[in-house]
């Protein structure tokens, strides 16, 4: 078996370790510079996969189907928002609020649901009611016409309370069918007036009252309207990101609106939910806890290297030498791959264990 010296390899090497010797700031700088532009390079191009069909083998057969089945129906995952309270109007004030924020956002989100009243369904709507409703909504709108139409004139609350005014100072004292209306109506008015009176507390575009304001259905008719559970303490808003890849942005944007409108809306409890919210906080995650594990093994390694050796100088150079070669790894990664999921995040803490060892070996010989 021939030595080192007398191969090709071994004669190459010792020759740019020569070279390397006599010219080392021909090979130390440009190090430096390499690095900058990987890192440079990393910060701006490299993704995070928060897919979490990119964990699974796309050969299996039922990922196949299920991947097939997107593409035919490329539907995306909900984003939900839960808002408890024991205060029923606050719980539907603070829905419809972010629910016309999240309409308002087409380029973000779409299918926004969290009420389905009959509107929804088109000119064909009362279709769908049945016969005894429709009965007595056709009374209750009987007997509030009058009102009605005198109330549509009105513009804002100024106008809106001249016209009781004035029809509480015309009214006749004997019985007819104007005061019976405006009789009628008092109750009407006054949860009117209390939904206005909350509308003005809050800051923010208020909602339009709702049907209990108007006909004095009871929580339980708004109940039906919106998606509620435990008796109205619970309300859901529903939307979904335009794109899948705007999940991450939807989710984020989704945080600040949620957030704007528990500054009109205070006392509820918010909480977000959904696969796109739970991908989103797990790769978030994994980012803080990778980052924190990578400059902690780091540390680790070049103090027990430093303990070892009983001096600082070799140890504190191998483990810059261990940097240059992270750099190295993460720009190749991005250029070759460019992104990196819930697993291979964890990559960096390894790579420190590991790759720490060429130095140990090479401190060691020396």
């Amino acid at each position: 078996m021939k030595a080192l010296g007398e191969t090709l390899a071994g004669r190459v090497l010792a020759r740019l370790a020569d070279i390397v010797l006599r010219w080392p700031r021909w090979f130390v700088w440009p190090q430096f510079l390499l690095v900058g532009f990987c890192i440079f390079y990393t910060v701006q191009n490299l993704q995070f996969d928060t897919n979490r069909n990119d964990l699974v083998g796309s050969g299996l057969r039922y990922q196949k189907n299920y991947l097939t089945f997107k593409k035919e129906f490329p539907v995306q995952d909900d984003l939900v928002v839960v808002v408890q309270s024991d205060n029923t109007e606050k719980n539907r004030q603070f829905v419809e609020r972010l629910g016309a924020r999240l309409e308002a956002e087409t380029n973000l989100f779409t299918d926004v649901f969290y009420k389905g009243d009959l509107k929804m369904m088109g000119h064909k709507a009362l279709l769908f009611v049945p016969e005894e409703d429709l009965t007595e909504m056709h009374r209750m709108l009987g007997a509030y016409q009058p009102f009605i139409e005198k109330f549509t004139q009105t513009t804002n609350l100024i106008t809106f309370f001249d016209m009781v005014n004035t029809m509480f100072r015309t009214a006749k004292p004997e019985r007819n069918e104007q005061t019976d209306t405006l009789v009628n109506a008092l109750p009407a008015l006054q949860r009117i007036v209390a939904q206005a009176r909350q509308s003005l507390l809050r800051p923010g575009s208020p909602p339009s009252p709702g049907i209990n304001a108007l006909f004095g259905a009871g929580d339980e008719a708004e109940q039906q309207i919106y998606i509620t559970f435990a008796k109205g303490q619970i309300y859901l808003v529903t939307a979904q990101a335009a794109r899948e890849d705007l999940s991450d942005d939807a989710v984020a944007r989704l945080r600040q609106l949620v957030d704007q409108t528990r500054a009109e809306v205070p006392g509820v409890n918010i909480g977000l939910t959904g696969e796109p919210v739970l991908e989103h906080d797990e790769m978030a995650q994994s980012q803080r806890d990778t980052t924190l594990a990578t400059i902690v093994s780091l540390v680790l390694c070049a103090l027990i290297f430093i303990y070892g050796y009983r001096e600082t100088g070799r140890p504190v150079k191998a483990t810059l030498c261990l940097i240059v070669g992270l750099a190295y790894t993460m720009g190749f990664a991005t250029w070759s791959v460019g992104h990196l999921n819930i697993l291979t995040i964890t990559f960096l803490p390894m790579l420190i264990g590991l790759a720490i060892d060429f130095g140990v070996h090479l401190v060691t010989r020396y």
